[in-house]
């Protein structure tokens, strides 16, 4: 396996996931920032001995996860794929099926349109089935999988209406490794706010896999915070049940989804972020106020949200067992 991209956030923490995988060998670490140094020089904890590549070419490697920034992978997938190489992309360039949705919210034409179609969406709760034949592999972004994994059983099991609420916030290591002012401790420390409030670019890849399960148009207002913490999204999402929907069908409804996923755990309380801190467990809780359907997800934003779930699409990919490799913490940064 390779990871290209392998020292920022997601990148290393993929690199160490696959380094302790029991079923999969690291064979190339690669980003060109750092080229030529070995990994575990380069990026704290690291216990990958391996020299960084500053080449994004396939060569040997029979998957290759890419951590890179949005239109790099897609400028490479082809040549991947050609090479032989599965692809699990931690970028949004293969999250929306439509190449003009991408334009309009990433501001660039994609440079590889003709392969949105044949990208799976990597939730493995939603796709497991479709992600067993894949070959380009799209990791879902940290708040969509939050924001999923609290609407989804709802919105399949036609429970509540098509109109949804997500209040998500997230740790400031969901805008990666690279220094920038906005999310220096000076500027976040003590301090919360919101952003994206006119339209996040997470919101197109919510709506396309809501209205999947929908079966219809949905509403969604999405507005997203930024917190004082390193690591963790809590979303909570706001759903209206249909005329006769109770609280215990709704319950009824999450217990089942949890039954059939491993990572999925229903808590009796509102889940912190630090319960599921380091792990590729989404903590989700099923509450009711007056009326409403008041759903939590809490996730790690790097290894559900990330790392963990590339790691979970290459085990449902592969045949392996689900929670191959991931059944340690990975606590860096």
């Amino acid at each position: 396996m390779a990871v290209a991209g392998a020292t920022g956030y997601i990148g290393m923490q993929c690199a160490a996931l696959v380094q302790r995988h029991p079923h999969a060998r690291l064979v190339r670490v690669m980003g060109r920032s750092h080229a030529g140094e070995r990994h575990c020089d380069a990026v704290p904890g690291s216990d990958v001995e391996l020299r960084i590549e500053g080449s994004l070419e396939a060569d040997s490697a029979d998957v290759i996860v890419a951590a890179l920034p949005h239109t790099v992978a897609a400028q490479h997938a082809g040549a991947w794929l050609s090479a032989g190489a599965v692809v699990i992309d931690l970028s949004a360039d293969f999250r929306l099926r439509d190449a003009a949705a991408y334009e309009r919210w990433y501001g660039v034409s994609h440079p590889a349109a003709e392969l949105c179609g044949e990208a799976v969406y990597g939730l493995p709760e939603l796709e497991r089935d479709t992600i067993r034949g894949a070959d380009l592999i799209a990791v879902p972004g940290c708040y969509p999988t939050a924001a999923l994994l609290a609407t989804m059983p709802a919105l399949r099991a036609q429970l509540v209406e098509p109109v949804i609420v997500v209040d998500a916030k997230s740790g400031v290591s969901g805008a990666g490794r690279s220094p920038q002012l906005g999310t220096s401790f000076g500027e976040v420390n003590e301090s919360v706010h919101a952003y994206g409030v006119s339209g996040h670019r997470h919101k197109p890849e919510m709506l396309e896999q809501m209205e999947r399960a929908a079966g219809g148009s949905v509403r969604l207002t999405f507005v997203p915070h930024l917190v004082p913490m390193t690591r963790g999204i809590l979303a909570t999402a706001y759903m209206q049940p249909r005329a006769g929907v109770t609280e215990a069908d709704l319950a009824s409804a999450y217990e089942s989804f949890a039954a059939a996923n491993e990572f999925v755990r229903i808590t009796a309380a509102p889940p912190a972020t630090k319960l599921v801190t380091g792990t590729n467990t989404a903590a989700v809780h099923v509450g009711w106020q007056d009326g409403t359907a008041v759903v939590m997800a809490a996730i790690d934003n790097l290894v559900k949200g990330a790392a963990g779930q590339a790691v979970q699409d290459l085990n449902v990919r592969f045949g392996f067992a689900e929670t191959a490799g991931l059944e340690s913490r990975a606590l860096w940064p």
